[in-house]
């Protein structure tokens, strides 16, 4: 043999055994499902059992479920009973992020180690094959008609479902905290609710769904993709004029108290799974797009996430009103649309008073005046939950101006619509409470 292949050989030989370390072969691995068996957490921990042992990745893997409290209780007994182990890796996602808020866990993703993203999916929005509804529009109309009429059906509540339901309820001019959401533990049991007419429609992730869409057994309305995906043949929210599209994604956690080392040998594993063959026919069998992130970026987009999400739970987690208009539903809303006007006018005067070229405003109220207060007041209550907080503090601001003072009606409605909208971004997006929102979140969105 000559002497150039036999250092050749040699070389090879001396190369395996460091690719094989890059990707060692690991003994034992158990995989968390925090959901019952046929969800989407399930799915993607028996997906990752497959490829990891097809690959040759890990010998012997295990996955166990642990249902509960939309992943909440899989997340707390995860925390607590695997501490350092370097054997195990939790199944997460959106919904588990969004159930942490919702449910007040005391355990939350900080008990816990990001590794990686893995996947996302959109949602669909589906009805039984015999449902009278062909289209997104005709399932508005029905809720539209009747809100507590039309159920929804999917995953537990707080979830990435009920999130996308509450978010369509809102953006077709309805309170989402009267949608009539029903939660499932598991995707299982809401694919029979929703076979069965148990509930009006199912919002699920194309997966769980599409046995019996190819089927015929279920019929899909809308996708909740910003724009048509090639692989599915149904129409997009924002296409039927429904300006919302959210996306589910599935990511991996490993215990608390793992080394560095630990944590990169699970890394480069994961890694080397996403990579092969098996996986990537998994995600186009399963209709699941690579939204794959390693460890550090992923605790970033895990930071974003949280930003993003906790509003929405927040507006969300307030009970239904049992009917529109009660004492209950108004007060609050009233309350601080009353003292926001308080605070608003004492800022004029004390500006009147400061200035020596204008005078000042008038003292006592008179009969005029007090006409004027109770407009406003009407004015407000009328237009609070038809055209929202914004315009209605706007109107009450203008009359109660307009009986303190005599200041010009535009400036006084320029400065009441300032304040207002900026009473009303406070209140909703900084401190995440519910106020009527009408035509003015409408043009935001």
């Amino acid at each position: 043999m000559p002497l150039r292949v036999l250092a050749l050989l040699v070389c090879l030989s001396m190369l395996r055994p460091a690719a094989a370390q890059a990707e060692a072969i690991l003994e034992h691995l158990t995989l968390i499902a925090p959901a019952a068996p046929g969800g989407g957490w399930d799915q993607t921990a028996r997906a990752m059992q497959h490829a990891l042992q097809a690959e040759g990745l890990v010998r012997t893997v295990d996955v166990v479920n642990i249902a509960g409290a939309a992943g909440t209780i899989g997340l707390a007994e995860f925390s607590s009973n695997y501490v350092g182990r370097d054997d195990a890796i939790l199944v997460m996602g959106l919904v588990m992020l969004a159930a942490v808020l919702w449910n007040d866990s005391r355990v939350t993703l900080a008990d816990a180690t990001p590794l990686a993203r893995l996947t996302g999916e959109w949602e669909v929005i589906a009805v039984p094959a015999n449902a009278p509804y062909r289209t997104m529009g005709d399932l508005i109309a029905a809720l539209k008609a009747n809100p507590q009429g039309v159920s929804w059906g999917g995953g537990s509540a707080g979830g990435t479902d009920h999130v996308l339901a509450g978010l369509i309820t809102g953006a077709v001019g309805l309170n989402p905290r009267n949608v009539n959401y029903i939660p499932f533990s598991g995707g299982g049991e809401a694919l029979t609710a929703l076979l069965g007419g148990s509930v009006t429609a199912g919002v699920s992730g194309y997966g769980e769904l599409a046995a019996h869409l190819r089927s015929g057994r279920l019929r899909a309305l809308a996708v909740s993709a910003p724009m048509r995906v090639p692989a599915l043949d149904m129409p997009t929210l924002r296409e039927q004029g429904i300006p919302v599209d959210i996306a589910n994604w599935r990511g991996l956690m490993t215990a608390a108290g793992l080394s560095a080392e630990a944590r990169d040998r699970l890394g480069r594993t994961v890694a080397a799974m996403v990579r092969s063959k098996t996986w990537q026919q998994t995600l186009k069998d399963r209709q699941w797009d690579d939204m794959y992130l390693a460890e550090a970026p992923f605790a970033q987009f895990l930071g974003a996430e949280d930003v993003r999400v906790t509003p929405i739970v927040a507006r969300l987690r307030g009970a239904p009103t049992a009917a529109s208009g009660g004492l209950v539903e108004w007060l609050f809303p009233g309350i601080v649309g009353l003292a926001s006007i308080v605070v608003a006018l004492a800022l004029v005067r004390q500006s009147h008073r400061q200035r020596r070229d204008t005078p000042r405003l008038r003292g006592p109220l008179n009969s005029g005046a007090v006409v004027r207060v109770i407009g406003g007041l009407a004015a407000y209550l009328v237009t609070l939950y038809a055209a929202g907080f914004v315009i209605a503090s706007t109107l009450l601001f203008t009359a109660v101006a307009a009986a303190f003072g005599r200041p010009h009606p535009i400036r006084a409605a320029a400065i009441g619509l300032a304040f207002s909208a900026a009473i009303f971004i406070a209140f909703t997006r900084g401190l995440g409470l519910e106020l009527p929102a009408g035509v003015f979140v409408r043009w935001m969105r």
